[in-house]
């Protein structure tokens, strides 16, 4: 199985009430992540993108 590489672009928003950083990739369905630093919350969503990516994998593979 070949490993490919993907590049996507993350945006951020500073929550007001709470001052939480929130991370989205809208190439991914807008998938969001959050955490108290630009770092944590960016961590978070390639977390979230890496899962995002396994789940279309597999679902791919049993829809052949």
């Amino acid at each position: 199985m070949t490993k490919k590489e993907y590049i996507f672009r993350i945006e951020y928003e500073v929550d007001k009430k709470t001052g939480r950083v929130i991370a989205t990739i809208p190439e991914l369905n807008h998938v969001s992540s959050f955490g108290d630093t630009f770092a944590e919350a960016e961590a978070n969503v390639k977390e979230v993108a890496l899962c995002f990516g396994e789940t279309l994998g597999r679902e791919k593979s049993t829809n052949v």
